[in-house]
């Protein structure tokens, strides 16, 4: 339990938190104002026309119950303890039930989303991204489903990230059931948390609530592979609305797992995902100190001019593409093109895995 709170006081915050017909931004905006549960049960009951709410003590008695018995922390939003990401968003749920160890507030937080039925091609992306931010202090959130949430926490793990999962449901239970051991493991490093009561079951409409959250804790959103419609999509257009940088792993363009990520570039709400490197440096955050000294190296040995960077862009969007296909988009002398690709693969930029097809090398 957060000490910020007295019991008295989280007896009324719980209670407000459970009231009706009263919305998010509503909630948190009277909050801000009165500074105290209580002060806003007071304010109503000095008012004729607001004596009507119900404030549910009973439902909130039991629930200071259970976070005693299991040692669950209470974070109200005036608690310094708050996500402060999320606080700044108008519709931050005023109170949060948390499990685990760990610091919101860390300099760099990550959310990664995207379909249950991912591909290998997912696997190896996140494994790479997280492999390439490990050197900051980062965590990263998701949202414990199967598919893309699962790879994210696990590979967290593995790398000793701090990672935690925002549930659609309350703590005294684990959905999906399979995740159960993943979920105890992350109490080590990160945790559980999620906005509602015990005994609030996983139902479908809980889900897009628990999605804002995941996307108001974080700096950036990174979305691997979803179709036009789903969990994902909601994450992505909640970040784009608080004005958080979204990602989004271009694929094929007829694959139903590429339509939504293709969506969310076509639309201007997300950056195209290329590679970890790209992705730091368009967020500005320190790059990995071989890749430092890398890049060093390699603008004093060639200086990339405008068409040479157009070229490097286009590779990255198309890759692998045939050596005539950037020819014929670029309409330059075959010898001069030939030239600069073969600079740029001497420098380790793009690499020829096969025949004249070029790839992005991730360095």
């Amino acid at each position: 339990m957060s000490q910020a709170l007295s019991t008295e006081e989280l007896l009324y915050l719980i209670a407000f938190s459970k009231v009706k017909n009263i919305s998010d931004i509503d909630k948190k905006e009277q909050l801000i104002q009165l500074s105290s549960a209580k002060a806003i049960y007071e304010y109503c009951k000095m008012h004729a026309h607001l004596q009507k709410i119900i404030w549910p003590f009973d439902a909130a008695k039991k629930e200071i119950e259970f976070i005693v018995k299991h040692q669950i922390q209470v974070l109200s939003i005036l608690d310094s303890q708050y996500p402060n990401r999320l606080k700044h968003c108008d519709d931050a749920p005023i109170i949060l039930y948390y499990k685990g160890k760990g610091n919101f507030q860390l300099p760099y937080l990550i959310s990664i989303v995207g379909t249950r039925a991912h591909t290998r091609q997912a696997f190896t992306i996140i494994k790479d991204f997280v492999e390439a931010v490990k050197h900051l202090p980062i965590g990263i959130i998701s949202g414990l489903a199967i598919g893309i949430d699962t790879v994210a926490h696990q590979t967290a793990i593995q790398n000793q990230i701090p990672t935690w999962a925002v549930l659609g449901h309350g703590l005294d239970q684990i959905y999906p059931t399979q995740n159960r051991k993943m979920a105890i493991a992350m109490l080590e490093h990160g945790g559980l948390l999620t906005e509602f009561s015990h005994q609030t079951s996983p139902l479908q409409f809980h889900f897009p609530k628990r999605n804002r959250i995941v996307a108001g804790m974080s700096d950036a959103t990174l979305v691997i592979e979803t179709d036009i419609k789903g969990g994902s999509m909601i994450t992505a257009s909640q970040a784009f609305k608080y004005n958080r940088e979204v990602f989004a792993a271009p694929g094929k363009i007829y694959d139903p797992k590429s339509r939504g990520c293709l969506s969310l570039i076509k639309n201007n709400i997300a950056h195209i995902y290329h590679d970890p490197i790209h992705f730091l440096e368009a967020l500005q955050w320190p790059l990995p100190p071989k890749t430092i000294q890398k890049k060093e190296k390699n603008q004093l040995s060639f200086q990339w001019d405008e068409i040479t960077k157009q070229i490097i862009e286009f590779i990255d969007i198309h890759s692998p593409v045939e050596e005539s296909f950037i020819l014929a988009h670029f309409s330059m002398d075959p010898r001069i093109l030939a030239s600069k690709l073969l600079d740029l693969e001497l420098d380790g930029v793009i690499e020829r895995p096969t025949g004249n097809h070029y790839n992005r090398k991730i360095v």
